[in-house]
């Protein structure tokens, strides 16, 4: 193509064809580059699936040895044991539950609590398999639904950054509109104060809701290994203020109780979406409830004793 055709080309194409095709592009790489994020992050997942599992192993494997092996019932662990309980500690899939039992394995040494951390490993363990299983299965052979929404995930940041855009670009249409009012009229007409601030106020609402969508839209499916709050809470709080900026369709009047109701619904947030803690629900074999326990068979021990010495049944019914 020669120098003229291509001076021909560009005076055929306009500027906002040219900022189009530019945009397109942009949209484009951002598209493929949340899918490529997705799918390390998908990789990452499985090898911390497979590195637990595999630490989970050893420490069953020795575990069981040592049950096996009579002879450990009256000395220390072995260092093989104590390395692999050691690197327990490590599991990138290590929940408080089992952490606790790990180190109360470390400190004590007897054949109870190595029986009770092995059903802690196994039960751990199949959570784990189950969870990689979910998680080729969603990588090699995903279901209708499941390819569908692999497509429209990476969507997320393309999607909030042309919202972002559209936003930004009604919030200087609307106060360029009231900037045109005469000026008098705007200085002493209260109304044209309120519609600016209801124009800022829905501004930060759809800016909220917006970032609220991306949230839910990049939430990891819900599953039984993660440690804190469920993740179902949260979903909810962001489809529901989300949904709550649909409103704003209303009138700018309805921007503050709109706003308003999405902050009350963030603090709720707090509260709703907090982490579970074990230590209100202690496991069978934990230090404290073994001290409760060993207290009340001692105080039943001594009652026992008392009512069983003649004596004092005698003085007893003397009395």
């Amino acid at each position: 193509m020669s120098p003229t055709d291509f001076a021909a080309l560009a005076a055929y194409i306009s500027p906002g064809l040219i900022a189009l095709l530019l945009a397109l592009s942009l949209l484009v790489w951002l598209y493929v580059r949340s899918a490529v994020q997705l799918r390390n992050s998908r990789q990452q997942r499985l090898n911390e699936l497979q590195e637990s599992l595999r630490i989970y192993g050893r420490l069953a494997g020795c575990l069981q040895t040592a049950a096996l092996d009579s002879s450990n019932e009256k000395q220390q662990y072995p260092n093989e044991l104590i390395h692999a309980l050691q690197e327990a500690k490590a599991a990138p899939y290590l929940t408080p539950h089992l952490q606790e039992q790990v180190q109360a394995s470390l400190r004590e040494c007897d054949a109870f609590r190595r029986e009770l951390l092995l059903k802690s490993l196994e039960r751990e363990m199949n959570k784990l398999i189950e969870e990689r299983r979910l998680v080729l299965l969603e990588s090699h052979a995903p279901g209708w639904g499941t390819a569908l929404w692999k497509l429209l995930r990476p969507a997320a940041g393309p999607l909030a950054l042309t919202g972002m855009i559209w936003l930004v670009s009604r919030l200087l249409v609307e106060l360029a509109s009231y900037s045109n009012v005469d000026s008098s009229l705007s200085n002493t007409t209260p109304s044209a104060y309120w519609l600016i601030g209801c124009t800022w106020m829905r501004f930060v609402s759809g800016l909220i809701a917006l970032l609220y969508a991306y949230r839910l839209m990049t939430l990891r499916r819900q599953n039984d290994l993660d440690v804190t709050a469920s993740h179902f809470p949260t979903s909810l709080l962001s489809m529901v203020i989300s949904a709550v900026a649909l409103f704003q369709w209303i009138g700018p009047e309805a921007s503050p109780y709109i706003l308003a109701v999405q902050l009350v619904l963030f603090l709720l947030g707090f509260r709703l979406t907090r982490g579970r803690s074990r230590s209100d629900r202690p496991y069978v074999g934990h230090p404290g409830l073994m001290k409760a326990d060993s207290s009340q068979q001692g105080g039943h021990l001594a009652d026992k004793d008392r009512t069983s010495d003649p004596s004092l049944t005698e003085e007893h019914t003397r009395y």
